[in-house]
C-alpha cells in the first residue's frame, strides 16, 4: 500500500514538474564510497561482539593531506558514534567542511566511524540471520554492553593507541553513559566524551516520539505475541522516492517538516539541497524492542534497563522485580555536553536534571542557540559551534598531556 501511494504521487509529480533536478552522486553511494568520493583515505574493519554481531566500522586514518598529522606530538584517535535509527553515513552526508569526520581527519586525527547492531551496516551475525526473530532481540542495553566494547577494542588495536576520544550523538551518548557508569575497566580506554544532543532521561521529550511512547505497551504486547521485528529499515524503493520528491522545490517544505516533527522546530540550519542525500540513507533501522525501550524511558522518566513487562521476567533477567537504573554519577571520564533549547529529543530540562546536575566529571557544558536534534550532525553552524570546539579541546588536551607546546594546524 505504501509503495502504491508513492507510485501514484510520483506520477502526479512527474506530470507537474517542469524539470528533474540533477541528483547528488552520494545518494546512491555507501559510506566508503562517499569517503573516497571526497578524496579521503578509508579502511573497512569488522568488529565482532561477544554475542556474535558483526559491525562494520570505517576508519579515516588521516586527511587529504598528511601535514596536519605531522605537527601533532600525539595522533589522537577519535571515535564517532551515531544516534537512534541512524548509521555512520549520516556523519558524512554534508559537504566535507561541514562533516565532523572530515574536519577531524584534516586536523590530523585518526577517525573511526562506528555502527550499532541492526542498522544498515550491522545486519550480520556469526550464526543468526536478520530474517530470524532472535536476531532482533536486543535494545540499546546490548549496544552499550557489547557493541561499544567491541568497536573501541578494534579501533585501539588497529591504531595502537591506549585510549580514544569519543563523540556520540543521541543514542550514541545514551549507550556510552550506560557503559561508563557500569564498567570502570572500559572507562580507562576513553579519554574524553563529547556528547551531542545528550540523552539519559526522556520524560520531557516532545514531538513524534512523545506520541510513539503512548503505544509502548501495545507494541510490547504485539511483539510478545508475534515475535521480534525490525523497525524502519533502510528501504531502496522508499529512499529513491524520498530522494526524488525532496529534489522538487514545491515538496521540499514537506520533507523538512517531517524531520522537524521528530527533531524540533526549523532552526534555519538545514541545507535543503542536501535533503535527497540525507533521506537516501535515513532511517537506517533498529529493533522494535529498542523502540519499546525508548518508549519505556519516556513513560518512566528514568535512565533504566529494558523492562521485560512482568515482575517474573525482570526477576529472571535482573534478579529483581524492576529494571536496574543507570547512575551517571559513577562516570569517571571527563564529559563535554552540547545541548540546546530547540532540541525536542534531548530536552533541556532532561539534560539539566539527568546530566548537568548529576555528572561529577562534567568538563564543559555548551548550551547552544538554535539547534534541533539533527543539527548536531547536519546543521550548517555545527562546524563552528561544535566540531571546531571539540577539535580545539582535543588539541589542548594533547598539549596538557604531553606537557609541551604543539602547533595547531588550523591556527
Amino acid at each position: 500500500m505504501l509503495h502504491m501511494l508513492f507510485f501514484t504521487v510520483l506520477l502526479f509529480t512527474c506530470a507537474q514538474s517542469q524539470q528533474i533536478l540533477v541528483k547528488d552522486p552520494e545518494e546512491q553511494m555507501n559510506t566508503p564510497q562517499i569517503i573516497q568520493y571526497w578524496k579521503y583515505p578509508v579502511e573497512e574493519h569488522q568488529a565482532v561482539t561477544k554475542d556474535g554481531y558483526i559491525l562494520k566500522m570505517y576508519r579515516i586514518p588521516h586527511g587529504r593531506s598528511l601535514n596536519a598529522a605531522k605537527l601533532l606530538s600525539t595522533k589522537p584517535v577519535v571515535f564517532i558514534q551515531h544516534g537512534l535509527l541512524s548509521s555512520c553515513v549520516d556523519w558524512i552526508s554534508n559537504l566535507p567542511h561541514e562533516s565532523a569526520p572530515f574536519i577531524f581527519a584534516d586536523a590530523g586525527f585518526d577517525v573511526w566511524l562506528g555502527n550499532f547492531r541492526g542498522n544498515t551496516y550491522g545486519k550480520q551475525h556469526l550464526r543468526l540471520s536478520p530474517n530470524s526473530q532472535e536476531f532482533w532481540q536486543f535494545s540499546w542495553d546490548q549496544m552499550a554492553e557489547y557493541d561499544l566494547p567491541a568497536m573501541v577494542k578494534m579501533a585501539l588495536n588497529v591504531s595502537g593507541a591506549n585510549h580514544l576520544y569519543y563523540m556520540g550523538h543521541s543514542e550514541g551518548t545514551l549507550t556510552m553513559f550506560a557503559k561508563l557508569s557500569t564498567d570502570k575497566k572500559f572507562a580507562k580506554k576513553i579519554k574524553h566524551v563529547f556528547a551531542l544532543g545528550p540523552v539519559s532521561k526522556l520524560g520531557h521529550i516532545k514531538g513524534f516520539f512523545s506520541y510513539l511512547a503512548k503505544l509502548t505497551s501495545t507494541v510490547q504486547l504485539m511483539t510478545s505475541l508475534f515475535g521480534e521485528k525490525e523497525f524502519l529499515p533502510q528501504d531502496k524503493f522508499l529512499e529513491l522516492m524520498a530522494a526524488f520528491f525532496c529534489r522538487q522545490y514545491v515538496i521540499q517544505d514537506m520533507c523538512k517538516n517531517i524531520l522537524f516533527m521528530i527533531a524540533g522546530p526549523d532552526s534555519r540550519q538545514l541545507n535543503v539541497t542536501r535533503l535527497p542525500v540525507y533521506l537516501s540513507h535515513t532511517p537506517s533501522g533498529t529493533s522494535t524492542r529498542n523502540m519499546v525501550h525508548f518508549g519505556q524511558m519516556i513513560n518512566s522518566d528514568k535512565f533504566q534497563k529494558y523492562d521485560f513487562g512482568s515482575a517474573f521476567l525482570n526477576l529472571y533477567h535482573y534478579g529483581r522485580l524492576t529494571p536496574p537504573l543507570y547512575d551517571v554519577g559513577k562516570i569517571t571520564v571527563p564529559v563535554s555536553l552540547f545541548w540546546s533549547a530547540e532540541d525536542w529529543l534531548a530536552d533541556p530540562q532532561d539534560v539539566a536534571e539527568g546530566l548537568v546536575s548529576k555528572l561529577k566529571t562534567l568538563f564543559s557544558s555548551h548550551f547552544l542557540q538554535g539547534f534541533n536534534h539533527l543539527d548536531y550532525m547536519w546543521g550548517i553552524n555545527a562546524t563552528e559551534a561544535i566540531y571546531n570546539v571539540i577539535r580545539d579541546e582535543i588539541y589542548n588536551d594533547i598539549v596538557y598531556s604531553a606537557d609541551k607546546d604543539v602547533v595547531s594546524p588550523n591556527s
